[in-house]
Order: structure tokens, then sequence, then C-alpha cells
């Protein structure tokens, strides 16, 4: 709604655009929706448009939504590839997909992607919703524009700038505040915002335990017997084996390692920790257009290697999650699959590059995260070596539980209370 601090002509053209949408689409008068109540909200619309990580990080805030308004159906709209993460939700009663640009094809450019979400608004309007929250950190034309269309009464999102002529599309809007703050409190402050308290900020993924069963035949082939499965709540199998998977791709050119370093670290990780090797990476071409892979690199680091590794091909997405599922640890640079051992419970180390630990950290207390000069590739093998050795004696299980926090070079890794760690030479 407008401010009365903008522009009169902005002012104008934000009412104007207002009596028509609410005219034209909702066939409803300006300035008619009721005051916001809790106890009439019946049926809630969550959309969320973004990565793996950052709907992971979403987690904690359809938790606080599921305990808020505990007999409402909750929907959730996003991206159909982040499906599989979230399809077993508990807090979850429908998941609703679209395809985003980048991962359609074709000469058309955006036009399937608009059309595509015009199919989706039709459907939204159809359900009735009372409540549509927009999780985004800042204002987003897209996803701000189908909660407007949903037909949602109530609309929760960051708001735009005051001049912005869409601001009246979010009636339960947040002004956004200039902090740093984690990807996961962005959700939960705005929840914040109409009186939603906080339920915990662990992430929430379930693995599909069919496609779990089948990489433990994977595995089993390859040499590695995993336990039946008999799962936590978390997805996750308890007990038993020694496995290691080292994830070797990074989208970022910042994050990511070089590929010597990867196959030292593996080696080491087998030779002195006695776990067993899995690299994991991007599968596919390195020229596909849409999802450029790594298949090139991984057999790459595997030729570089003293040890055996197992070269273990995850082409989707609950593969990867299936796999980080049954292992006992996990190395890896920054990215999604960060976020997926986070919220599995995985012992981790992570290699940072020019990212935000504050924003991006993965939310775990069994992590340690190394960072040099805002480039991965300059954090030595040495380190992540000694991080992963201090990871497994604090947090593995089996033999590697009992070796010594110490790494190749005699250094005692030093764990901060938040599981970083500040690689030697750092400033």
């Amino acid at each position: 709604m407008p401010t009365g601090t903008e522009p009169s002509h902005q002012r104008w053209l934000g009412r104007c655009l207002e009596f028509l949408l609410e005219r034209g689409l909702h066939r409803r008068p300006p300035g008619m929706t009721p005051p916001f109540a809790p106890d009439r909200v019946r049926r809630i619309l969550v959309l969320h448009q973004y990565g793996i990580g950052d709907f992971l990080c979403a987690t904690p805030t359809l938790r606080a939504l599921r305990r808020a308004f505990p007999g409402a159906h909750l929907a959730i709209l996003v991206a159909g590839y982040c499906r599989a993460l979230v399809e077993r939700n508990p807090d979850v009663d429908e998941v609703l997909t679209y395809a985003r640009p980048k991962h359609g094809s074709g000469g058309l450019g955006r036009l399937p992607y608009y059309g595509g979400l015009l199919r989706v608004t039709r459907d939204l309007r159809a359900k009735s919703f009372d409540l549509a929250v927009a999780i985004r950190r800042s204002f987003m034309n897209t996803i701000a524009c189908v909660a407007y269309a949903s037909g949602a009464p109530w609309r929760l999102g960051y708001l735009p700038t005051a001049s912005h002529p869409f601001r009246f599309i979010l009636n339960l809007g947040r002004e956004p505040e200039d902090k740093q703050s984690h990807e996961v409190d962005v959700g939960l402050d705005l929840l914040a915002s109409i009186g939603v308290p906080p339920a915990g900020r662990e992430m929430t993924l379930v693995p599909n335990p069919q496609v779990q069963e089948a990489i433990r035949h994977r595995l089993r082939e390859a040499g590695i017997s995993r336990p039946a499965l008999n799962l936590e709540p978390t997805g996750r199998v308890p007990g038993g084996g020694n496995l290691a998977l080292v994830h070797i791709s990074s989208r970022r050119e910042h994050s990511r390692w070089p590929l010597p370093a990867f196959a030292q670290a593996a080696d080491a990780l087998q030779e002195r920790l006695g776990l067993s090797v899995v690299l994991s990476w991007a599968p596919g071409d390195a020229t596909n257009p849409l999802f450029p892979g790594d298949d090139g690199k991984a057999k790459d680091v595997a030729a570089r290697m003293r040890t055996r590794p197992i070269l273990l091909r995850t082409p989707t997405l609950p593969e990867l999650i299936a796999a980080a599922s049954l292992s006992d640890f996990v190395l890896s640079t920054d990215g999604g699959l960060m976020h997926i051992a986070a919220a599995l419970d995985i012992p981790q180390v992570v290699l940072f590059g020019k990212t935000y630990t504050s924003q991006w950290a993965p939310i775990t207390g069994k992590s340690v995260l190394l960072q040099r000069d805002m480039r991965a590739d300059r954090i030595p093998v040495d380190d992540v070596v000694a991080a992963s050795f201090a990871v497994m004696s604090r947090w593995g299980r089996g033999q590697a539980a009992g070796v010594p926090a110490v790494g190749v070079a005699g250094e005692r890794a030093s764990l901060a209370p938040d599981g970083r760690r500040t690689p030697r030479g750092a400033s």
C-alpha cells in the first residue's frame, strides 16, 4: 500500500494499479481486506523461488507455520527440481511445482516459464488460500505477483522500496532489515512480524527410502556393505560402516577446489582415517549449456589417487540425497550438498569461497568450515585433512571415532563453538 512518502506520480501509479487489479482480478473494492485474523487461517500457501540450499534453509519456516496453524492445509510452490527436498516433509500437505527458465529448453526464452506460472496461478486461485507467504530475502516481482494472483486475502513477504508501484501486493509486508542475517532467519523473522514464533532452526529433509535402497545396492556391488534400512526420523541410517562422500563440483568459480587437492585429501581419508571414499559430482558433460557436468573431472580425480575410490554417479537429486544419508562423513565446497548433509545430521567439512558464512553456514553442530582469502583454492590440503580428523574424532562413528584430531603436519585442529576452524596463515 502507498506510504505517503513516495513521489506523487508513483503514489498515483500504485493506486491505479491497485484499483484495476482489485476490481478486475479479485472483484472487490480496494482496501476491503479485513485485518489479519490468525484464527481464520485455514489454508496456507508458501511460495519459494531459489535453489537447494535456499529451500532447505526455509524448512524451519514451514515447521513454525505448522506449529502455529496445526489444523491448516499447508501447500508450497517450489521449482520442480526441488520437489525431492519437500515431498516427504511432515509439515507440508501439498507440493506444487513450476519450471524455472534455466531448467527448460527450446528457443522461446522465458515464454514457457511465464506460461507455466499462469497455469499454476489458475490452479492456485481454485484452492482458496487464506494466507500466502513469499519467502524471499528481498522483494521479488514474480513470487509476489503469484501470491497476489492466488486470491489469498492476506499476503506476507518482504516489501520493496516505498516507490515501488507493486508495494500494495503484500498487505502483511515486512520492511527488509539492513543486516547480514542467516538465510534460515529470513523466513523466521518474516513470520515473527505476524506473531508466529520459531519452532527451532534445524532443517528438515527426509530421503526417499526406495532410492536409499537402490544406492545401498550399488554400494554393496562396489564392495561397501551398508546396514539394512532401519531409519531414524531424519532418514539417516544409524550405525555401521565408515563411508566418506567427497563431492568435487561447484557452480561458482571461487568455490572450486583443485582436482589434485581433492585426490590428496581423498587418499588421506582412506589411508589415515580408514574411510571408504565415494566420489560424487554434478553428472553430465561439461559442454551441456543447461546442466554443465563434471564427469571428466571425477575420472581425473580418481586417476590421480593412490587409493581406489568408488565413483557414484547421481543424476537425480533424490539419489544425491540418498547417497549423503548413507554416508558417515561429507567433504564438499559450499553449496547445496552442504545443506543436505546438515539437514541429515552428517558430520562434514566445508570449503568456502566468496560466500558469507554468517548467511550460509550449515545449520548443524557437526561441521567445520574452512575459508581463506575468499577463495576455496587457497585452502591447503593439510588444513582439510586436519579438519576431517577433528570432525571424525568428535562426531564420527565406528573405527573412525577413535582417531586423534591431528592433521598430517601434526597440528591439532582448533574448533570454535560454532564448528568453524581458521586455517593456518589466515588473517
